[in-house]
Order: structure tokens, then C-alpha cells, then sequence
């Protein structure tokens, strides 16, 4: 038994051992917990960076953007004191690292995210994209490693950009050019884009852009020669008497580049002063190549799109854009976006030019990354575009590559930027350009010798000066009637319809196809009994109406080899409930496309339920249109009136785009129009702003009161050997008038379209009123569109036999021929009309007396003024009560048949 002694030693050696253990366990756990800590404040600060980094980055070649000091990028700001920077913190592989220290931390962070590049994607909700864009900021510490070769092309590509600029200035004195002077970064890094892109799969690259710098990228990067640039400064040839032209820093091209072995179609689309208004031009473009191309994938054609700072922030079509780059009917797979960011808009200052800290924020609504970077370090603007590329064939989605800038020169070249912006200028006098400041880094790094510089530059001088010798005597030809666009010559004026009929038994063929609807689907009762009376019309070869006949007439396309591809609002049902192209299973949801199930060799229908937008929208549309002429391509307004959103699509693409470009193109846009008394709004489709603008046989309007007609106008669109924008009135009420139908016989191989269209009482077989011999007709009166109706049904109630109404189709081109041919049929002192509903200082009244008035002088008429029935002259297109609008309509109705 052992002592008492050594028992109480025992005892208190073990409490003793228990306390120093105690001890070190409480020690370990403070340790932990300050460890623990240290480690959430350090990736805090880390986040921090990679959120607000930007902010603070050396961006700005001139130093005039306000680098504001942020404390939560100061370590202080996360509780770290000057003692702590050189202690291990624990990040369990946060930043790529398992241990770093602050110094560490910090010198990374700033390298990677303060220097001559800032990174915006922290606000990207997909981990994926953002682990992407993270790692590909963060691995290699965001440094840029370009061999001696890539460096020398680098620098190749500025003297090519900043030398065409001052060989232009010094030949051209006081011409406007719009260069680049300040921003030629953008020219490497677009030769980057493309070549990066044709390594990832990339056939084909559609370009949009402003007036600035446009002739640098026409010559460095489509390689359009310098000889023809040249020529058109001189002004010595025009491309064709009938087109009007553009100036030179409006045009397009197109060209192939070899880049190790890729060969890349690129292409630039010609636009108009109206910043952005390109944009959705070139994204319908990409989508149509995509199309021809099959590239489901959407990675053989690319868009890019070149904005200046002012505009992408201030032009709401750029947010059209974004809205659309997800959406299914206008997806292109995404955009890659250069701001060449000269930190002014023609005189005003950013401050004022909007209300976010950058151009770029709009691009945030997306979530697309933004990489910012300074202009005068083309290694950093180079490296960014690599990044985009590869981000956009990664992921499909757009992403913006801000690159901050300075304009050398005023607006043009005859501008004064002092004025305004006198700091600015001071500072950009002394400040060295771009090619200086990268010559002087390579050569101070042994890359390249001052005289390899000098040499360098002085070929390319020689090169333009060889060019100018010869460049008077260079021809321009037409190219853009090439390829897919050389079945499709340029029109000379005659009327060349194509064959628009089909045999009745190929109707009766497909009729079956498009209003069969699959047992097993349960369609809505109210759309099954449409599509009864549908299958009733072709099985009885009567009343078919004006839904149907669209439906036949895109059903007889897509059989024939034409894809068919027909947006807008609402565009599937129809605003008017008509079309039901899309019919939808009222159990699951399920949909199914009468249009897509016609025959196993049919070509694609396509509907697209748009975006609420106009303006972008119609230019996607005439975009598809501009490089797909043999598809049917349709964009329906949900009312006419909603047109004017897109009013500069319309003014500067739709009916001027062929005199001034060469470029044709088929669209088509379906305006509703007609006074049912809805009001200012939804009545007019502004028929005379589309008249005014007609002139060269550019465009051709139609306010069709057929259905048989409007089948005959769209096929017609097809079958012709050139393409014409075609703008229809179609109609609201006539949808589902008992008279507005046609037969079958209407669409056969015997008929076509029709111009003029003369009165149902005169044809017969309508149960309408007898009409007088022609020499006993007291009134002849010519109209377009639903007037009509109203007109014969009035003339019913009224029995009045003496008054003949004849309808022209057509407005532009006007059918004169066809007109006086009709109006000879009556007596030499017959009083001839013009009625419509809209006001006088509207619809066709205005256009169409004039043609009408020379036809009644060719005819040798004793009354060769047409007089006016219709509205008052107003500032509204309608009343907005209905009380007022029936008793206007009872007032045209009454001056028709006065005696």
C-alpha cells in the first residue's frame, strides 16, 4: 500500500499536468480564433480588389479621371495594423495561395486589378462565368507576355493606324476624316479579336461602328486599299448614276484576312451619323450568317460592336440591344464591345454626359463583364481583346472592353476643342502619341532599334505615297451584288412581278397541312373553330380571309425553298387575335407550328414574339434582310402609329440604305391601319411620312384591300430578281370583314398582283348594286384601304348607281399606266375624287394628287383637278372621341354621295 505521501504528490502533480494542458488548449483556441479572423479579413480585403480595384487603376493616359482613395481597399479599413503585413495569414487557397501576407496580398491585388487594366465581374451571378473571368485575372496576375514578334505587330499595326491618319492630314488639309488620333490601340486590338477568334472556331465577323476612326479600320483591318480610300477623298468617281452616295467615313466593306492558317470573313457595315443606330443592324446581320452558316452553336459568326463613350451611354437603342442579346428570336451568342472612350462627346464633358461613374455601366444590366484599360498601353488594350474573345466563345454572352482614350483633334478635323475643353487640350498638346510612347518602351527594352523604327515608319509613308500617285485613276465597282446577293441585280424600273400564283391543286395540297391539328393536341375551342372555317375556306375554294391567305402565301414559300422569318409584338397570336401561328397545348403547355409541318423538304417559319422594342427590333429585322435576300423576312408594328419609334431606322436604312450604300434589301413591315375610332394612337400608320419619303423607286407601299392581294404582294417580294423594302397598310377591321375575302381562283397560277383594283359592283358576283353604263357615271372616286368598305356600304343603303370607286393598291411606285387605262373609260367631263379618312394634311391625298393629276392630263380629261374628300387638315391623326370620329366618318360619307 503506498503512502499518504506520495498519493498527495501523485495528486498534485496530475492537477498540475491537467492545468498546463488546460492552458495550452485555451492558448490554441485564441490562436485559432485570431488565426480564423485574421483569414476573413484578409479575403474580405481580397474581395474588396476584385470589386472596387478598378476604381483606383492607372486608366487614363491624360490623368484627368478622379482616383479617388477608398479605405476599404486600405488593409487598415479591415482592421490589419502596420505589424500585421508580415505575418503569414491563412487562406486555404483563396487567391490561388495557401499563406500569404499582407505585403503579398497587396502587391498581387494591385498588380492584378490597379494597373493599366480594371476588371469589372464581380456583379456576374453564374460561378462558372465568374470563376472564369477570376482565374483568368488572377493566375497569371493579370501580366501580360507577349513575344518580341507579337510586340513588332503590335507596333506595326500603331504606324499603320497613326501614319494613314497624318498622311491623310497633310494631303487633305481641313478635311473631315474623323481619325482615331488618340485611340489607335483599338486597331491591334481588333486584328487581335479576330485573329484569337479564328484560332476558336470564328468564320465570319460582322463590324458596327461610328464615323470615328472608320477609315483607319477600313484600310488596316478589311485591308480596303489605300489607293481607293484615296480616290474617294479625291471625289473623282461616283458608284452608279442612280445612287446619291455617302461620305466616305459612312461606307462599308467587306474583305477575307488569313490568320495563321483561319481564313475570317470580316465585314463592316455602312451606317449613318446617328450614333448606335448600327448596332441592331449588325446583330441581325450575324444572326442571319449564323443561319446560313447552320452555326447552331452560334460560334462561326461574331458580332462587334465600336461605340464612343458618349453615345453607348446616352443612345437607348444600346439598352434595346442588351435587352435583346438573351432573348431567342434575336440572340446572336453574344457581343463584343469596344468603347474607344475619348472622355468626350463632341463638346461634352463626361460629367455631362451621364449620370454613372463609366460609358459602360449600362452594359451591368446583362451582367456583362467589363474590362476598362488605358489607351496609351496597347500591350494592356491588345491582352483585354483577347480576353473578350475568348469569353464570348466561352460562355456566349457579351462583354465590353472599355478603352479609355483622348481625342487628338477637335470633332472633325476643322474643329476647335479648346474652346470648350481648354485643360483637357493643354494637356493632350504636350502629350506624346500612342506609337511614341510604345516605340519608346520596346526600344529601351532591346526589342527593336531606333533605326528598325524609323525604317518601319518610312516604308509605310512610301507605301502611301505609291498609292496616291495612281489613286486618281481608280474605278470603284459594286460589290455588294456578290455572292448570295448576285442572283439579285440592282432594278432598273421595270415591272417585273415574278410569278406569284400557285395551282389550285398545290393550294388545296397544303391547305391540309397548315389547318391540321394533331389529335392528341389540345388546342383552345376557340382556335379549334378557327381552324375549322380555315379548312372549310379550302375544302369550298370561298371566303378566305386575310389571315388565311398570309398563311398560304408564307405555307406556298417555305415549300418552294424560302425560309420564312416574321417579328414583332404579339407577332405569334396576331394584336388583332388573327394569326394564331403558334398554337399552344391547353394541358401542358406544349406548342406546335401548323407553318414547320408542312413537307419534309419545307425551309424553316420562324415567329418571334419580340422584345417591346421598335427601334432595335425593326433594325435587327433590316439587318437579317441585308444579308439573307432569300428569306421572307417580316416585321409587324403591333399598331402602325408604334413605327415612328424606329423612325431612324426608317429615314436612314429602310428607304435611303440602296442610293446611298448599294445595299438592297426585301423587308417587309406590316403598319395596321384604319379609323375604327380607337383614337390618336392606334388608327394611323403615318401613310404619308412613308409616301414623303418615296422617291428613285426605293421603297414600295401598299394599303392592300384583298386578301388575295396581300398573298400576291408577299410572294411577290420573293419572285422578283432584286429586292425592294416593301411597307403594307394592313388592316384591323377588315380582318374579319364578310366582303375583304378572296376565292381561291384569286391566288392561282391565272392571276397576280394587282395595282389598281376597281369596284365589286363592277366585277359582279358580290350581291352589290347595279352600277350606270361608264358614260352615265356622274363620280369617279379613287381611295386606298378600308374607305373603301365604308364607301360601298353606304352606297348600298343609299342606292346610289351613278358613283364608281376605284382602289389604288399601290402608292409608290404609283400605277400611272394602269390608272389611265381604267379612268378612259369614262366621259371626258366626268368629276374625279380622291376620299380617305385620314385628315388632309395626311394619308395619300398629298402624293397621290399629283400622279393622279398627270393621269387625268394624259387622258385628255375636261377635269384634270382630282377634288378632296376626306378630314379636315389636324394636328392629331384621330379623335379620340367616338362620338366625334362617327360623325366625321357620317360627314365624308355624305360629301361622297352629294349630288
Amino acid at each position: 500500500t503506498p503512502k499518504k505521501s506520495n498519493i498527495k504528490k501523485t495528486i498534485d502533480q496530475r492537477e498540475i499536468s491537467m492545468k498546463e494542458t488546460s492552458s495550452e488548449i485555451i492558448s490554441s483556441a485564441k490562436d485559432y480564433e485570431k488565426e480564423k479572423e485574421q483569414s476573413v479579413k484578409a479575403i474580405a480585403l481580397i474581395r474588396a480588389y476584385r470589386i472596387r480595384g478598378h476604381l483606383i487603376a492607372n486608366l487614363d493616359p491624360l490623368g484627368l479621371m478622379e482616383r479617388k482613395y477608398l479605405d476599404e481597399l486600405h488593409p487598415s479599413d479591415h482592421g490589419f495594423k502596420k505589424e500585421d503585413y508580415n505575418h503569414n495569414i491563412y487562406l486555404n487557397g483563396y487567391m490561388d495561395r495557401k499563406y500569404a501576407t499582407i505585403n503579398e496580398i497587396l502587391s498581387f491585388l494591385r498588380s492584378t486589378y490597379c494597373s493599366t487594366i480594371g476588371a469589372e465581374y464581380m456583379h456576374i451571378s453564374d460561378p462558372v462565368e465568374k470563376k472564369w473571368f477570376r482565374e483568368r485575372m488572377e493566375k497569371k496576375e493579370n501580366q501580360l507576355h507577349f513575344t518580341d514578334k507579337g510586340k513588332k505587330a503590335i507596333l506595326n499595326k500603331l504606324v499603320q493606324a497613326e501614319g494613314f491618319e497624318r498622311f491623310l492630314a497633310v494631303k487633305f488639309i481641313g478635311t473631315k476624316r474623323f481619325g482615331i488620333d488618340g485611340g489607335e490601340s483599338f486597331i491591334p486590338a481588333l486584328e487581335q479579336i479576330i485573329k484569337r477568334g479564328g484560332q476558336l472556331g470564328v468564320k465570319e465577323v460582322k463590324i458596327g461602328m461610328p464615323h470615328r476612326g472608320r477609315l483607319n479600320v477600313l484600310a488596316n483591318l478589311l485591308q480596303k486599299t489605300y489607293k481607293r480610300i484615296l480616290n474617294e477623298f479625291i471625289g473623282e468617281h461616283y458608284s452608279s448614276k442612280d445612287s446619291t452616295g455617302d461620305v466616305k467615313y459612312h461606307l462599308g466593306a467587306s474583305s477575307n484576312r488569313d490568320f495563321d492558317g483561319n481564313l475570317v470573313h470580316i465585314s463592316l457595315t455602312e451606317n449613318p451619323s446617328h450614333l448606335e443606330a448600327v448596332d441592331p443592324v449588325v446583330l441581325g446581320q450575324t444572326r442571319a450568317k449564323q443561319f446560313f452558316h447552320q452555326d447552331k452553336k452560334r460560334q462561326k459568326v461574331v458580332p462587334i460592336l465600336i461605340h464612343g463613350d458618349a453615345a453607348f451611354a446616352g443612345q437607348g437603342v444600346v439598352a434595346e440591344c442588351f435587352a435583346m442579346s438573351g432573348v431567342k428570336g434575336h440572340s446572336t451568342g453574344g457581343t463584343i464591345h469596344i468603347i474607344v472612350n475619348n472622355q468626350i462627346g463632341f463638346t461634352t464633358s463626361p460629367r455631362f454626359a451621364r449620370s454613372s461613374p463609366y460609358p459602360s455601366d449600362i452594359a451591368k444590366m446583362v451582367e456583362a463583364p467589363i474590362l476598362h484599360v488605358n489607351g496609351d498601353d496597347p500591350e494592356a488594350v491588345v491582352h483585354c481583346a483577347r480576353i473578350a474573345v475568348e469569353f464570348r466563345q466561352k460562355f456566349n454572352r457579351d462583354i465590353v472592353v472599355d478603352m479609355i482614350c483622348y481625342r487628338r483633334f477637335g470633332h472633325n478635323e476643322g474643329d476647335e476643342p479648346s474652346f470648350t475643353q481648354p485643360i483637357m487640350y493643354q494637356k493632350i498638346k504636350k502629350h506624346p502619341s500612342t506609337l511614341s510612347v510604345y516605340a519608346k518602351k520596346l526600344i529601351k527594352e532591346g526589342t527593336i532599334s531606333e533605326e528598325e523604327f524609323t525604317i518601319m515608319k518610312t516604308n509605310f509613308k512610301n507605301l502611301l505615297n505609291e498609292q496616291f500617285k495612281t489613286a486618281k485613276e481608280y474605278k470603284p465597282k459594286l460589290e455588294w451584288f456578290e455572292g448570295v446577293w448576285s442572283r439579285y441585280k440592282p432594278e432598273r424600273g421595270k415591272d417585273k412581278r415574278g410569278i406569284t400564283g400557285v395551282s389550285i391543286d398545290k393550294i388545296r395540297k397544303i391547305g391540309e397541312k397548315i389547318t391540321f391539328i394533331p389529335q392528341d393536341f389540345n388546342v383552345h375551342p376557340t382556335i379549334k373553330k378557327i381552324y375549322e372555317n380555315k379548312k372549310k375556306m379550302f375544302q369550298t375554294g370561298k371566303g378566305f380571309d386575310w389571315a388565311t391567305a398570309e398563311q398560304l402565301a408564307f405555307a406556298t414559300l417555305l415549300e418552294e425553298g424560302y425560309p420564312v422569318r416574321l417579328s414583332g409584338q404579339d407577332s405569334g397570336r396576331g394584336t388583332f387575335s388573327q394569326r394564331h401561328s403558334v398554337l399552344r397545348d391547353q394541358k401542358n403547355n406544349n406548342h406546335y407550328i401548323p407553318l414547320n409541318n408542312i413537307s419534309k423538304k419545307q425551309k424553316k417559319f420562324e415567329v418571334i414574339d419580340s422584345l417591346l422594342s421598335e427601334l432595335a427590333v425593326l433594325g435587327f429585322e433590316y439587318g437579317y434582310a441585308l444579308s439573307e435576300p432569300t428569306t421572307l423576312v417580316v416585321w409587324e408594328a403591333q399598331y402602325g402609329d408604334f413605327a415612328n419609334g424606329a423612325q431612324v431606322v426608317i429615314d436612314q436604312f429602310v428607304t435611303s440604305g440602296e442610293r446611298k450604300w448599294s445595299r438592297a434589301n426585301g423587308i417587309v413591315m406590316l403598319l395596321p391601319h384604319g379609323y375604327e375610332g380607337q383614337g390618336p394612337e392606334h388608327s394611323s400608320a403615318r401613310l404619308e411620312r412613308f409616301l414623303q419619303l418615296c422617291a428613285q423607286e426605293n421603297i414600295q407601299v401598299m394599303n392592300c384591300t384583298t386578301p388575295a392581294n396581300y398573298f400576291h404582294a408577299l410572294r411577290r417580294q420573293i419572285h422578283r430578281d432584286y429586292r425592294k423594302p416593301l411597307i403594307i397598310m394592313t388592316p384591323k377591321s377588315l380582318l374579319r370583314h364578310n366582303i375583304c375575302v378572296s376565292n381561291i381562283e384569286d391566288f392561282s397560277k391565272e392571276n397576280t398582283i394587282h395595282r389598281v383594283l376597281l369596284d365589286h359592283a363592277d366585277v359582279g358576283g358580290y350581291g352589290l348594286i347595279k352600277l350606270k353604263k361608264d358614260t352615265e357615271i356622274r363620280k369617279v372616286i379613287m381611295c386606298s384601304g378600308k374607305v373603301y368598305f365604308d364607301l360601298i356600304k353606304a352606297r348600298e343603303k343609299l342606292k346610289k348607281n351613278d358613283v364608281f370607286f376605284i382602289r389604288i393598291e399601290e402608292l409608290y411606285p404609283f400605277p400611272v399606266k394602269t390608272l389611265a387605262k381604267h379612268l378612259k373609260r369614262f366621259k371626258k367631263n366626268t368629276n374625279f375624287y380622291w376620299c380617305q379618312e385620314e385628315p388632309q394634311n395626311m394619308g395619300a391625298w398629298n402624293a397621290a394628287r399629283n400622279y393622279i393629276e398627270w393621269t387625268l392630263d394624259y387622258i385628255g380629261s375636261e377635269n384634270p383637278k382630282v377634288v378632296y374628300i376626306g378630314r379636315n387638315p389636324a394636328a392629331s391623326p384621330a379623335s379620340g372621341y367616338q362620338k366625334k370620329h362617327l360623325a366625321q366618318q357620317e360627314e365624308i360619307i355624305e360629301k361622297v354621295f352629294k349630288q
